[in-house]
């Protein structure tokens, strides 16, 4: 069986994955996507460069084992954030960040900046992800918590990350995550649950910035995407709410 043939069944699988979403519970759906991200990942790096022959690839096979003999011990290549799928990279970006708190290895422009311009969907998701863990794990009536949320809120407008998610949700973001065609199509809807669940969190006990939401197209994007999600319903509720 070829590589591209596995690729091609990765993806018949993710498919029937996406179909059965809804009847997934406790974060299943999304294990499950994460699980073929990475499976994906390691399946794309086996898939062959060029066109070559036969030939070819009989004296790059021979010339790798003839290499293992001339080494006893490869050494241990070091893992990097491009081997993680969007559960291990969101864990590390989630402890970098430490709740925003002063002093954290990464500050919050660090997620805005991968939810507005990667171009990979597991980062985009990851980076959403982080958000929503650190205003799930702020306390509301700790004073100190309570403005840091609303100086990420602040922030999240003025950089234009609330765009930029209500964009993706509509369907309409540049980067075509959306698109079946799209290599890592799989994610979408990971990414557009983690945004759902971040507006909700956002919004919730929040009029003023339930306008702001409004405002910067999240009403609109909930809209075009709630029918195809479970959160969707709950989070168009309360975005109507005055």
């Amino acid at each position: 069986m070829s590589i591209d043939q596995v690729l091609y069944d990765l993806n018949q699988i993710q498919t029937l994955i996406d179909d059965e979403k809804e009847q997934m519970q406790n974060g299943l759906y999304v294990r499950l996507c994460d699980a073929m991200q990475q499976v994906y990942t390691h399946a794309k790096a086996l898939q062959p460069s060029g066109d070559g022959s036969d030939e070819e690839e009989e004296e790059e096979q021979e010339d790798e084992e003839g290499e293992e003999e001339q080494s006893d011990e490869e050494p241990e290549r070091e893992r990097t954030e491009d081997d993680m799928g969007v559960n291990e990279l969101s864990d590390l970006w989630e402890w970098q960040f430490d709740f925003g708190r002063p002093g954290a290895v990464i500050e919050l422009d660090f997620p805005i900046n991968e939810i507005t311009t990667s171009e990979q969907p597991k980062r985009v998701c990851a980076a959403v992800r982080v958000l929503n863990r650190a205003l799930k794990g702020s306390k509301p009536d700790d004073p100190a918590d309570a403005e840091r949320i609303l100086e990420w809120k602040e922030e999240l407008i003025a950089e234009l990350a609330i765009r930029v998610c209500s964009e993706i949700l509509e369907g309409v973001d540049d980067r075509g995550f959306e698109n079946e065609s799209h290599e890592e199509h799989w994610l979408y809807s990971c990414i557009c649950d983690e945004i759902l669940e971040l507006f909700q969190r956002l919004g919730e006990g929040d009029a003023l910035f339930r306008t702001k939401l409004r405002r910067n197209g999240a009403l609109k994007g909930v809209k075009e995407h709630h029918l195809t999600s479970h959160l969707g319903e709950a989070v168009l509720d309360m975005l109507q709410q005055r």
